[in-house]
């Protein structure tokens, strides 16, 4: 996999623009608490280009089945490097519309390059590799979060927030320089004569009888809501646990140990399921990313806190590639840039609802009753599930074999 020109092309332009992402963000952050007084509003204004990718989601899932995923990550490129532009108007005039525009841009870029670059993988990587290619995909991610932060927290001390979205363009740039050298071997669909305008239900109309039949994709959606509760409430249980130790610096140690702890974690992944995933493992990693959420009531120790995100990241870490290829492997290839869209979507819907609840819930019952809610709330799910799936293989054993005469 090393080898692959195409592959080490990607991963290297993923890696360059997702620390100018992230740099971004904390931009982002950095303006709105200069302009907007309202959480609330900060809140909406962060949010908006994730919906604008809710409604988009199902369109966009056709063309990348149907068209070229390369051209699409170009057009993608060119509709990020276009959208700095308006976050330069943004600064120069401390106008929020500006920055308003820049989200939506930023969002519907982002709501078709995410599923075609998943759906890219599999077509530069062949299928005994996947696993870790996906493994290398999330440690890129995890890194580039780790170096985005710390590059932007440390550009906002000495530069202008003009300066910081001038190094994310830069790093937007490189990818899309990159693209164009990427040699993707693909047949692009044909669009029927008798195709139907694209929709949520529709979409999800035709691709429900596919995932039906495909048991560990279901399963795997199903085991991936424990860590989205954990997820969901990063960011303000970071903050939750710096102000209960009355220690700031316990952020950065936080987000650094469970970024160390997703790379162990894809490595494991790596040595331990290289072979075709076992349900009753992921089961497994499930239950101990519920034990990670309950344990922290304890996080008023810092061992605890650091422990407990530790433990969340090796899980995570194991958890994603794993179910990542299996979607890739048992969801027919033509299905899977209308699969990823919409998973993209529920996906940030569900990250949307869940982040709400995690601030409603810290500001009414408080973080200990949260933490053990969440955590026992991912355990009854994994149980109900792991029950589900123990039923089915009985059933199975039980089927009368036909009588030989």
């Amino acid at each position: 996999m090393w080898k692959n020109r195409n592959f080490l092309l990607l991963m290297f332009g993923v890696a360059v623009s997702s620390t100018g992402l992230w740099v971004g963000i904390i931009g982002n952050l950095e303006f709105l608490q200069k302009n907007v007084e309202s959480s609330f509003l900060q809140a909406l204004l962060l949010l908006s280009g994730f919906l604008v990718g809710v409604f988009l989601a199902p369109m966009a899932g056709r063309i990348i089945d149907r068209g070229d995923k390369k051209k699409i990550l170009i057009y993608a490129g060119l509709a990020r490097c276009f959208a700095i532009v308006f976050m330069y108007l943004a600064i120069a005039n401390d106008n929020v519309w500006w920055m308003l525009i820049y989200t939506f841009i930023i969002g519907i870029a982002g709501t078709f390059s995410n599923p075609a670059m998943q759906t890219l993988i599999p077509l530069i990587v062949k299928k005994e590799n996947l696993l870790q290619a996906n493994g290398v995909y999330m440690n890129i991610f995890t890194g580039a979060r780790i170096a985005g932060t710390a590059l932007g927290g440390a550009m906002l001390v000495g530069m202008s927030l003009t300066a910081m979205y001038t190094v994310t363009l830069v790093s937007y740039i490189i990818l899309l320089f990159l693209t164009f050298y990427i040699a993707v071997e693909q047949k692009p669909r044909e669009k029927s004569a008798d195709s139907k305008k694209e929709s949520f239900f529709s979409t999800l109309k035709e691709l429900y009888p596919i995932v039906k039949n495909q048991s560990k994709v279901v399963y795997g959606i199903f085991l991936l809501i424990p860590p989205y509760l954990f997820l969901s409430g990063f960011n303000l249980m970071v903050i939750e646990i710096s102000q209960i130790q009355h220690n700031p610096g316990i952020k950065g140690i936080l987000y650094t140990t469970e970024g160390l702890c997703v790379f162990l974690g894809t490595f494991l992944a790596r040595r331990f399921f290289r072979e075709r995933p076992r349900l009753p493992y992921l089961f497994a990693i499930t239950f101990l990313i519920a034990t990670a959420h309950t344990s922290l009531f304890l996080a008023n120790h810092p061992v605890m806190s650091v422990v407990s995100f530790g433990l969340f990241g090796l899980s995570a870490g194991m958890l994603f590639p794993v179910t990542t290829t299996i979607f890739q492997t048992d969801i027919p290839s033509d299905y899977h840039g209308r699969f990823f869209s919409i998973k993209g979507m529920t996906d940030n819907i569900i990250f949307q609802i869940l982040m709400l609840l995690t601030g409603l819930f810290l500001d009414t019952i408080g973080f200990k009753k949260m933490v053990i809610g969440f955590g026992i709330s991912s355990f009854v799910i994994a149980s109900i599930i792991l029950l589900q799936y123990r039923s089915k293989m009985n059933q199975n054993k039980r089927k009368p074999v036909a009588m030989v005469k």
